[in-house]
């Protein structure tokens, strides 16, 4: 990835695709209004609330991840690649990639087991198990995403409206109201390792539509592919938001009393659209990305500057939630509604933005992404 800005119009400088970080500093809204919302102690049931529940079902929750798992595997065949131009053989690469999973694995760990989230470890787990996908051919790796996305299908069916606890005090370790407990601390080391593998099949249908869609480039120029990309949007969002329905209303209880097998059907559906439109989120960035206008926005360049610094901004998210949702801190996880877990998702994503464009300017990296690549990287020649 050796062109410049100006020779290659979809770039974002330094040789970064603007495409991607683009999609990441944007996918890190939805990753905030996602979680904002689960450090709520006490969810009432007023008319309100339940219609934010709904938008959020439909457009939001399981919607954010699979774009990051999309991306997740379209990165990794930029980093192949990068290794391959630099004649480094596949022992070599390989090695680099477990280095790097296992880095990730630790950070995940730590990040789980202080503030509570999973996915960073996930990201660790499917690099280590999973680097071979790059060695297969595409029509593999599309029947890998197909069984896999089966089997989420099958998961998501065992998903229910007990998601939102309407009425009922919260006790899931996983809230920041709870974060300081060291009773939930001890509880999150023993649960980490089983239920991140559980989770771990969610990581797959996605990462290998990534690895795929990043042998073919269609993030690198997406100028190139516009019809592609267009379909691919149309259709991914509108599944997304017709298969988000069922769920949304059974959550919101405007569905009352369903059938077990109701239920299960909604879960299914909305698990198997949220990668519908994951991808379809992916492509429509990758087409605002090549237009001129958004080349020229201010706007674009910070969301990317955020998209370049996601691992770090991630992890500040979850800082700050702790500090603004914790019980003896902020104190709004006892307090806060889904209006105002919504505004600090706001807030904190545009404090996000504010900070990498200064970091941008600066010409200063995420420091996590830092930390990351030195340890990869660490003894590693010609890197």
């Amino acid at each position: 990835m050796s062109n410049n800005t100006q020779s290659n119009p979809s770039s974002s400088g330094s040789g970064r695709k603007l495409a991607p970080d683009l999609a990441r500093g944007f996918m890190l809204l939805l990753i905030a209004l996602a979680h904002a919302n689960q450090n709520l102690l006490t969810l009432e049931a007023t008319t309100f609330n339940r219609m934010i529940v709904v938008l959020r079902q439909i457009f939001v929750d399981g919607r954010a991840f699979p774009v990051f798992f999309l991306l997740f595997g379209y990165g990794m065949v930029q980093l192949l690649h990068r290794q391959e131009e630099k004649g480094h053989d596949w022992p070599f690469i390989r090695k680099l990639f477990f280095r790097r999973g296992w880095w990730l694995l630790l950070f995940g760990f730590a990040h789980a087991l202080s503030l509570d989230d999973l996915t960073i470890g996930l990201y660790g787990m499917a690099t280590i198990l999973f680097v071979w996908f790059l060695r297969l051919s595409d029509k593999k790796l599309i029947w890998i995403a197909a069984a896999a996305l089966l089997l989420a299908a099958v998961l998501g069916s065992e998903i229910t409206r007990g998601e939102y606890e309407w009425g009922q005090v919260a006790s899931a370790p996983g809230t920041a109201a709870l974060a300081g407990s060291v009773d939930t601390m001890l509880t999150r080391l023993f649960y980490w390792a089983p239920y991140s593998l559980i989770l771990l099949h969610q990581v797959i249908p996605a990462m290998a539509l990534g690895i795929w869609a990043g042998r073919k480039k269609l993030l690198d120029h997406p100028e190139r592919h516009r019809g592609l990309l267009l379909r691919t949007a149309s259709v991914g969002l509108a599944l997304s938001t017709l298969g988000g329905i069922p769920l949304a209303l059974l959550s919101s209880l405007y569905w009352n009393s369903p059938s077990e097998a109701a239920t299960a059907i909604a879960g299914s559906i909305h698990t198997v659209t949220g990668y519908a439109g994951g991808i379809g989120w992916a492509s429509l960035i990758g087409l605002i990305a090549c237009s001129p206008r958004t080349l020229r926005s201010k706007l674009t360049r910070a969301v990317a500057a955020l998209g370049q610094r996601s691992l770090t901004f991630y992890i500040f998210q979850s800082i700050v939630f702790f500090i603004v949702f914790a019980e003896g801190i902020g104190g709004l996880g006892a307090t806060g509604n889904q209006l105002s877990s919504d505004i600090v998702a706001w807030l904190t994503w545009i404090l996000s933005i504010l900070i990498a464009l200064f970091m941008q300017r600066a010409n200063y990296p995420g420091p996590a992404e830092q930390l990351l690549r030195r340890l990869t990287y660490r003894m590693t020649p010609n890197r």
